[in-house]
């Protein structure tokens, strides 16, 4: 699972092995250490709440998908699911997508499991 945040958007990006685990009711876990001791880790899980929730505690972020939502995704081609959660200046935009295949980059930094390039012409 990977994490990209910019301005007010959290993005996660989950190969097909992760998208099955979420939608099997697994908690996806990552997380990186620094030197000196501390750590960012965050963690995505579904809940049969209607409704998305996020929060920073502990040094974790915590998001929360509504079962639904996420079983449908998990089901089809769509790219991703989209919340819009409101904080107290502009919204918290969350998006969790299906991480499709690099076209260029490393090796290494290739995934195995990300989904075919292919899904993305489908749907656009």
């Amino acid at each position: 699972m990977k994490l990209r945040l910019r301005a007010n958007t959290l993005r996660l990006r989950l190969n097909q092995r992760e998208v099955e685990k979420l939608a099997a009711g697994e908690v996806l876990r990552e997380g990186i250490e620094f030197p000196g001791g501390t750590s960012l880790s965050y963690l995505l899980k579904v809940a049969p709440a209607a409704e998305a929730q996020a929060f920073f505690e502990g040094g974790r972020i915590h998001i929360i998908a509504p079962r639904v939502p996420i079983l449908n995704w998990a089901a089809n081609d769509e790219l991703g699911i989209y919340f819009s959660l409101p904080t107290g200046a502009e919204p918290l935009e969350i998006a969790i997508e299906k991480d499709l295949v690099c076209l260029d980059g490393p090796v290494e930094e290739q995934d195995p499991l990300a989904f075919p390039r292919e899904m993305a012409e489908k749907v656009c």
